[in-house]
């Protein structure tokens, strides 16, 4: 706890800035979007890039709904409901932090498919986060630090899911995929 609220105290003397506050809440709130533009992104790269970008929405989907579970089991409220902090919002639990799971589960999926360059800026932009929601106030590091466990055991299940039903996942990827083509084929015979 008095680590926690240490590196929450030690944040919170750096804001007061416009500019570094405005841009914190930006990191904090936005960079989350990077991961359905990845996942769009990793569809299109091919038949190789739609299996990757299935099984890593996979491990997000497991690590948000472990962080849930997590929830359940410790809580406690965010920094903003007992500090004068950058952030605000109604009584919530803070633990663990929800978009910071979300990236870690991105960059911990992309390193897994061997993309690395995506897999570090999306690990980048995951401690950009975490760092981020810390500054503003809306989570303390244990939450980032449950995001970070809750991301690696999403990646376990879609390791577990690739390894035992990954015929089933290549399936559903291929209709998918026929799918996508029957609805963008008038649409690219326009162009």
């Amino acid at each position: 706890m008095a680590l926690q609220l240490g590196a929450f105290s030690f944040l919170q003397t750096l804001t007061g800035n416009p500019l570094l506050d405005g841009a914190m809440i930006v990191f904090a709130e936005a960079l989350v979007f990077l991961v359905p533009a990845v996942l769009v992104y990793l569809w299109f790269q091919g038949e190789a890039g739609r299996l990757s970008s299935v099984y890593i929405f996979l491990a997000i989907i497991a690590g948000i709904g472990t962080s849930y579970g997590m929830g359940e089991i410790y809580q406690h409220p965010s920094p903003y409901e007992s500090f004068d902090t950058l952030a605000s919002g109604e009584p919530e639990n803070s633990f663990p932090s929800q978009h910071t799971t979300a990236l870690a589960s991105l960059a911990a999926g992309l390193l897994w498919k061997a993309r690395r360059r995506l897999g570090y800026t999306a690990l980048g932009a995951t401690a950009l986060t975490g760092f981020a929601r810390i500054y503003i106030g809306e989570h303390y590091l244990i939450d980032i630090l449950g995001a970070g466990g809750a991301a690696l055991l999403g990646l376990v299940t879609a390791l577990l899911i690739e390894r035992y039903a990954g015929r089933h996942v290549e399936d559903v990827t291929e209709l998918g995929h026929r799918i996508e083509r029957k609805v963008l084929e008038p649409v690219e015979k326009r162009i």
